[in-house]
């Protein structure tokens, strides 16, 4: 079921992930901790999505979105995608699960946004 996937999907950007991050929470006043200066401060270790992480759920959010028809979503989470580094335009263009946006506006004006290289003709300055 798509829906379902699509939920699915969409819980695991809530995923803690696999990149290991430091959030500093507070100042801490006295000595410092490491010697000089005084204070520090105290952090707390936590578990954010990667960038390939965070990729491959926007795309799978966009082709779920595709797959119900709904274009506009589908869009939308595939400019995520593009946003946190994915890149590989020929996939997006040939992706079967992403077949009834491909023909719409909004995919047509977020490739060229995006990869507005493919099929650019340096002779066509000269028309």
């Amino acid at each position: 079921d798509i829906q379902e996937a699509l939920k699915v999907f969409q819980k695991g950007l809530k995923l803690p992930g696999s990149r290991t991050d430091i959030i500093r929470t507070k100042n801490i006043s006295g000595p410092s901790p490491v010697g000089g200066s005084s204070g520090g401060t105290e952090g707390k270790v936590v578990q954010t999505l990667d960038e390939f992480e965070l990729q491959a759920a926007h795309y799978n959010i966009a082709c779920a979105h595709a797959r119900l028809d709904q274009i506009v979503e589908s869009c939308a989470s595939l400019e995520k995608a593009f946003q946190v580094g994915f890149d590989n335009y020929a996939t997006v263009r040939a992706d079967p699960d992403l077949g009834t946006v491909h023909d719409s506006e909004e995919f047509g004006v977020l490739m060229e946004r995006y990869d507005s290289k493919k099929g650019f003709n340096p002779f066509g300055l000269f028309k």
